[in-house]
């Protein structure tokens, strides 16, 4: 039983409180009026408008001077109060950020009411009712900031606790936090979720929204409030733009080519032409008034085609060694509405919509033949309807979609017909031809030949949500109280052939040789029967109630419980641990209480000290899930392997093999011989026995939560100057960690051993039928028993907010994530070190695969002055190493049948070319230490200002000023001489080689 009693009882006797930020993607603010002796002033009529759309909200302070306004579009503000025998005040210039409650007190001076006090200046800096970490990212910085892959996500790694994570997928970079892995993000767009409910955010968010349209992304690492959940990294949240009432917009165009960008280092290297790389971004966004002051439009149109360079060395077969491009574009889409009907009523509308194209990419092992490719359709909408009920009541209803359309192909399939080659969505042909490639040739560090990639990814989810806020004032201080509740309906279907065309598995990196038996390959996986189809159906629950309190000034108490619900209905058909096999699990203990404490010790609302404490539950990708309706006792879709138990000795002992898949005269097809044989054992179309892996689910599996604990202390030390530092510790527990029930046995210690299945855990045997075989390969059991990570991070930051023609933000943190849990499926989530019923977790404890001890981010933006317009501006990363395990494959130490056994501590040194040498390791999983991360982009420009708003920007960028090569983790594997800690990967492909890139932007 998980210990949460306390928990529990404290979210019961808070059910109708919790901390208090604004509906996601909208903002609050909120204060107390008083005469100039600090006297409160009850009934004043208070109007808060927005400055560009003129959309207004009107409220009158309560019987302490309070007043509060809710669930509004954050942007810049215009407050005017009013009170007979007061002068008028009118508050200029406030800015309000996204998710934000920006405390804002006024005084009213004694005088006429015709008479009125302009005051125009900036917000603070320092959240005086929040114990949130994180940040802001304002359109500005998106916009004056060099960023090579203008993705919003190349921002967020500057906010404290956060760090950006370059991909080798064409504008799906994304970010760690908290020490957890890329998927455990939550990532939403205008405050709807926006999340791939498959994979998570590994790719950042479903549908991706250019950065022309957005006006702020917010970050929050760590203590969101009760209104977030469903993850244990971070919430971003990208708030778009709207229209005006003024016509305003931009056109932009940025271009880079072969000129420009420096050889990456394989390239560079090796000596080999420099490849044809380029790319474009044009596009150009446009806003304003339908019906002045009531009805507005914002729309953009943004294209991208880009040829980006990938590289790689294969030292022992360097006739596959390449120097190539990619070939990627995106058409991107977005439009929306906003409404004011009247001073109680508005709604807004938004779509976004991307299709990207993406061919020839490249990743790990494989090489030019063995490419794959992704056709992707993305989008995503958000409807909102806002109800002012009274002066202190506010009801929000949102409703939001996102649809994911996308096929993974090759290209050898998509050759085989002409309107396969660039299609998107595709002919389900395009699947089942896979079948009839040539298999794929995975050698010990190479993929040759072809790809074995053949799947869609179909996810469509919907949404609807209701939040009310209730203001309540003079009830032992101040609330600022909010309900809200959401259902989620997702559906996915993953249709799959991939491998059908098999995988020939080699023990070495030597050439196919018919009559050399050294050459020969050691097993066959290969697709039977057929082809997978299915479908599974989710539904989320979210309930939430918080309240932010302010017991006195300078004093809040954050206040909060959240409750989820996942149902994921599977049948559990063949699984003995269930009795009834409709009766799969769902987890209803899922309470989340949250407690915060927010000080601001001077009373001058210059510093704060925070503090807070909650319960926080993760999400269960439906890419965990998915196997149990396939991966059964009995399929019509699995992987099964020649040999069956092991790798086929004959080639490593000088020997041909003897499995008739494998003792073949050629490797560049699967010979008629052959395919004969395998349809002989599955026939198509059939139910058969499954030889690959089958993965059970668990009666008891629950969803994995965490504890936070933060501290912290922020103080604006000058005006627009602001640093802090927070502590953060985190505990995940009920993790996914997935222990195989048929654990093996290996007759000895080499890597071709037999292995003997002797069902441990006694589970297995007494469930067969009478004259039943007894199982012969993994089961593996997924299941949140075992599972737990521990995070600690120092964060700290420093922020000079634009002004007197200079911005500044710095992020650094010191951090230490370890725990037994990586992944919830996959090898990631595999206890590896396993030996009968023992999972050694003592010994499988290690520094999480993601760990960055240091993480360091500084950019800034300044206009040089007295040149009437020169601008630079830059940014600069630099991340220490993540942890990697240094192994040998050959042998099998502990005979558990699974090949990985950490070599013991000591200093460590490649033979290759360009190998590390004395490399420190501590032993075990993840004992040693990978290069590091340093990227320094900056630019420079000039602004010419037209008149009438209209700005003129000209810049040139460099990106890697330095042009440091960033290489991927070198490979453990002592058994892989060729590889053995030779820095042979680049991150994300190209390492990121100096390159230099022109813009042009025209704001109006």
């Amino acid at each position: 039983m998980r210990a949460r009693t306390l928990g529990l009882a404290l979210g019961v006797s808070l059910l109708a409180a919790a901390p208090v930020v604004a509906q996601q993607g909208t903002s609050e603010i909120g204060g107390k009026v008083t005469d100039q002796q600090g006297a409160v002033l009850p009934g004043v009529a208070i109007v808060v408008t927005n400055e560009d759309t003129g959309v207004f909200r009107e409220v009158v302070s309560g019987p302490d001077g309070s007043y509060f306004v809710s669930q509004i579009i954050p942007g810049r503000y215009r407050i005017s109060a009013k009170l007979e025998g007061f002068r008028s005040l009118d508050r200029r210039g406030i800015l309000i950020a996204v998710g934000r409650t920006q405390t804002l007190d006024l005084t009213l001076d004694v005088g006429a009411l015709a008479e009125t006090v302009t005051v125009t200046g900036d917000t603070a800096l320092v959240d005086l009712s929040s114990t949130e970490v994180g940040g802001h990212i304002s359109a500005q910085e998106l916009a004056a900031l060099p960023a090579g892959n203008r993705s919003y996500m190349a921002f967020v790694g500057n906010v404290p606790g956060a760090v950006f994570v370059p991909t080798t997928g064409f504008l799906n970079d994304t970010m760690l936090a908290n020490g957890q892995p890329a998927a455990a993000n939550n990532v939403a767009f205008d405050g709807s979720t926006n999340i791939d409910d498959l994979r998570g955010s590994n790719v950042g968010g479903q549908a991706r929204a250019a950065n022309e349209t957005i006006q702020e992304v917010q970050v929050i690492t760590n203590q969101f409030d009760a209104e977030y959940g469903r993850a244990s990294g971070a919430v971003i949240n990208a708030v778009t733009k709207s229209g005006s009432n003024q016509i305003s917009g931009s056109a932009f165009d940025f271009l880079t080519g072969k000129q420009v960008t420096a050889k990456d280092y394989f390239t560079r290297v090796d000596n080999r032409p420099k490849p044809d790389v380029g790319k474009t971004e044009w596009g150009a966004t446009v806003g304003g008034p339908i019906v002045h002051n009531k009805l507005f439009f914002f729309g953009s149109l943004e294209r991208v085609t880009q040829s980006r360079n990938q590289s790689r060395t294969f030292a022992d077969r360097p006739e596959f060694s390449y120097s190539n491009t990619d070939d990627v574009a995106a058409w991107n889409t977005f439009w929306r509405v906003d409404h004011q009907v009247n001073a109680s009523n508005t709604w807004a509308f938004r779509h976004l919509r991307e299709s990207a194209p993406q061919f020839n990419v490249i990743t790990d092992n494989e090489t030019e033949l063995s490419s794959d490719d992704e056709t992707d359709l993305d989008q995503t909408m958000v409807g909102t309807w806002t109800t002012v009920v009274s002066n202190t009541k506010v009801n929000g209803v949102r409703f939001g979609g996102t649809f994911e359309s996308t096929v993974h192909s090759n290209p050898l399939a998509r050759a085989l017909e002409g309107s396969y080659a660039r299609c998107g969505p595709c002919d389900r042909g395009i699947l089942t031809g896979q079948a009839q490639l040539p298999p794929r040739l995975r050698y010990l560090s190479l993929d040759i030949q072809a790809d074995d990639t053949a799947n869609f990814s179909l996810d469509n989810a919907y949404s609807l949500e209701d939040t009310f806020s209730w203001f309540i004032p003079d009830r032992l201080g101040r609330h600022e109280t909010k309900f809200g509740a959401k259902y989620t309906h997702i559906w996915i279907s993953n249709p799959n052939n991939g491998e059908a065309n098999g995988t020939y598995l080699f023990g070495h990196n030597l050439v196919f040789n018919p009559t050399d038996p050294r050459t020969y390959p050691e097993r066959l996986n290969i697709r039977v029967p057929g082809m997978l189809d299915y479908e599974l159906n989710s539904n989320v629950w979210e309930i939430y109630a918080q309240d932010k309190w302010q017991v006195k000034n300078g004093l809040t108490l954050s206040l909060g419980v959240r409750y989820d619900l996942e149902v994921m209905p599977i049948k559990e058909e063949g699984n003995p641990l269930f009795t009834d096999p409709n009766g799969y699990p769902v987890d209803k203990n899922n309470l989340a209480p949250r407690l915060g404490l927010v000080w601001n010790p001077d009373g001058q609302g210059k510093s704060v000290v925070r503090a807070g404490y909650g319960l926080f539950y993760d999400r269960t990708l439906l890419g965990t899930v998915d196997d149990f309706l396939f991966a059964t006792k009995y399929s019509n879709s699995f992987t099964a392997s020649f040999p069956q138990n092991a790798p086929d000795p004959g080639p490593s002992r000088g020997q041909f093999p003897t499995d008739p898949t494998l003792n073949t005269p050629t490797v560049s097809q699967l010979t008629p011989a052959v395919r004969a044989y395998i349809n002989s054992q599955y026939p198509a179309g059939t139910v058969r026995r499954n030889t690959g892996t089958v993965i059970w689910d668990d009666p008891e599996r629950t969803q994995p939560y965490f504890h936070q604990i933060s501290a912290g202390y922020e103080r604006e030390v000058l005006p627009g100057f602001s640093v802090s530092a927070d502590y953060v510790r985190m505990m995940g527990r009920d993790m996914f960690l997935n222990p195989d029930l048929n654990i093996g046995s290996r007759i000895n210690t080499t890597r071709t051993g037999q292995i003997q299945y002797r069902d441990p855990f006694g589970i297995l045997n007494p469930s067969l039928a009478p004259g039943e075989p007894s199982y012969l390969s993994v089961v593996r059991l997924i299941t949140t028993k075992y599972g737990y990570t521990d995070y600690d991070a120092l964060n700290l930051s420093v922020e000079k907010r634009y002004g007197n023609l200079w911005s500044l933000r710095g992020a650094y943190s010191l951090g230490y994530s370890r725990g037994v849990a990586a992944a919830q499926a996959g090898i990631g989530g595999e206890a590896r070190l396993q030996v009968g019923t023992n999972l050694n977790l003592d010994a499988y404890e290690a520094p999480a695969d993601v760990d960055r001890r240091h993480s360091a981010a500084i950019s800034g933006r300044m206009e040089i002055p007295k040149t009437r317009g020169v601008t630079v501006s830059g940014m600069l990363r630099i991340l220490s190493g993540t942890p990697f395990t240094i192994q040998d494959t050959n042998i099998d130490a502990d005979q558990n049948g699974v090949l990985f056994d950490p070599l013991p501590a000591g200093t460590y040194s490649g033979t290759a070319a360009g190998s590390l040498q004395n490399v420190e390791n501590n032993g075990g999983r993840n004992g040693a230490r990978g290069p590091g991360f340093m990227q320094l982009d900056m630019r420079i420009g000039y602004r010419a200002r037209l008149g009438s708003r209209r700005t003129l920007d000209v810049f040139g960028e460099a990106f890697n000023v330095t042009n440091h090569v960033n290489f991927t983790n070198p490979s453990g594997d002592r058994r892989n001489t060729a590889d053995f800690l030779r820095l042979a990967g680049l991150v994300a492909t190209s390492g990121l080689p100096r390159q230099a890139q022109l813009g042009v932007r025209l704001g109006f």
